[in-house]
């Protein structure tokens, strides 16, 4: 979002955020692990900016279309110039407001899918005996890693902006990292820096483990695609073959259900129910995907 969008935000519900913020403080941790580089306050502003202008402009356009071009009964005129704009704010609403979460779940599922590789990285850069900060400095160079990469460039921030020693500059960035596995990873680099420990059979030894975790999400995963795709058979491939079959026999002797004639149901389940169906299968294995 521009700065200036965000100024007008402020400016016409800055007062009205400082009043509920309480309620929307449950965010906050999102907007940090997700890496928004924006205040709590800032954001919520915008959300009830965003939400007034749905409101307005849905208010608009549903009242120039049903006054102007389109002539319909009272009542639903009534209904439609309320209900829409209503819905189409509250929409909006939700959307901000789940924006953070859906980051975070991106931000963790880059981290996650890519850290087997980051660390199997980590542990042959440690072979070479170069300290931990310039490690994390050459994951900088790798777009590959996704997530990990702009992780450690926040470390090379905390290291040569801010003036943090290594040590602490990964604990910053392991206490907002979205992902449980790269913070347990950031930590054992901590503990074994300040212990002294053997870093490279550290590494050596989680790059072993992520791999195998790697490897058992993989498994797991292609066993539940198999369970997908005999749902999906039954449901949306036998199921509406013997449904049109059903109707295109009950077409010969005529009649209606619920109000409808045979062909018309055809014609809805043709162009209307199985794209619907379709698509929402496909959305839902983007959503379950892991992306391993």
């Amino acid at each position: 979002m521009s700065s200036i969008y965000r100024k007008i935000s402020l400016l016409f519900f800055g007062g009205m955020t400082n009043k509920n913020i309480e309620s929307f403080r449950p965010l906050e941790p999102h907007i940090r692990n997700a890496n928004m580089k924006i205040l709590l306050k800032t954001w919520v502003s915008m959300l009830f900016f965003s939400a007034a202008i749905a409101f307005i402009a849905s208010f608009t356009a549903i009242y120039v279309l049903l006054s102007y071009v389109f002539r319909v009964e009272f009542y639903i005129y009534i209904f439609s110039v309320i209900f829409f704009p209503v819905l189409v704010a509250a929409l909006v609403f939700i959307s901000f407001y789940l924006y953070p979460v859906q980051m975070e779940r991106s931000r963790q599922k880059s981290i996650e899918n890519n850290l087997p590789f980051a660390i199997t990285h980590m542990a042959a850069i440690s072979s070479s005996g170069i300290p931990t900060e310039f490690m994390f400095e050459l994951l900088t160079g790798f777009k590959e890693y996704g997530e990990i990469t702009q992780d450690a460039k926040l470390i090379m921030r905390n290291i040569k902006t801010f003036g943090m020693s290594s040590v602490d500059a990964m604990k910053e960035v392991a206490d907002r990292t979205p992902s449980q596995a790269f913070r347990e990873v950031l930590l054992g680099i901590v503990t074994t820096t300040e212990s002294g420990g053997n870093m490279i059979e550290y590494l050596h030894g989680m790059a072993e483990k992520a791999l195998f975790d790697y490897r058992i999400k993989r498994e797991k995963y292609l066993k539940t695609l198999s369970t997908y795709a005999d749902i999906y058979t039954a449901l949306l491939v036998a199921a509406p073959l013997m449904m049109l079959s059903m109707l295109a026999s009950m077409s010969i002797i005529g009649g209606s259900v619920m109000g409808l004639t045979i062909e018309e149901l055809i014609l809805l389940m043709t162009w209307v129910l199985l794209p619907v169906m379709n698509t929402g299968f496909l959305v839902f294995i983007h959503v379950t995907y892991p992306g391993v």
